[in-house]
């Protein structure tokens, strides 16, 4: 059975002249699953995220990856750290969220989402991250499984 094709993509750590291309995939993502309901609600989360971006990555509380094959972004992700106090598993407390994993509509299915996956997680290993979790759309949740994730059905969560 021949290969299947993977274009070679370039995945580096994202820097603040970066921040436009994340913001523009994280809208995508967003109105992708039907999150942003109007004009003038993506524009108020557009700033919104734009701020987020240049807080959290200039805090280094976010790390942002992107992906470019022939120069134009294609994939994106990151983490969003924080601490906690330490527990069974993560005596470091230190974790991570992994957040906004996008791949451009065209550029799916070719295995850019699982080499993005596995840079970002390389990097929090490498930070001593004691624990990784996410929220998942349903179709990347076996991208999610085959990397070792697994299911914890004790979360829950409050929008205040």
């Amino acid at each position: 059975m021949p290969k299947k094709y993977e274009p070679k993509m370039l995945v580096r750590r994202a820097e603040r002249q970066d921040i436009a291309t994340l913001v523009e995939m994280r809208m995508a993502l967003l109105k992708e699953v039907g999150n942003v309901h109007s004009k003038t609600e993506g524009k108020e989360l557009m700033g919104a995220i734009r701020r987020y971006f240049h807080r959290e990555l200039k805090a280094g509380r976010y790390v942002g990856f992107i992906g470019k094959i022939r120069g134009q972004a294609v994939a994106c992700g990151g983490l969003a750290f924080y601490a906690r106090p330490p527990y069974r598993g993560n005596l470091s407390g230190k974790e991570a969220y992994l957040m906004g994993m996008y791949t451009a509509v065209d550029w799916r299915r070719k295995g850019l989402g699982r080499r993005m996956l596995r840079k970002i997680l390389a990097f929090a290993k490498a930070r001593r991250v004691g624990r990784v979790w996410l929220h998942s759309e349903p179709g990347a949740i076996s991208l999610y499984d085959r990397e070792g994730f697994c299911s914890n059905d004790c979360y829950r969560e409050m929008i205040c």
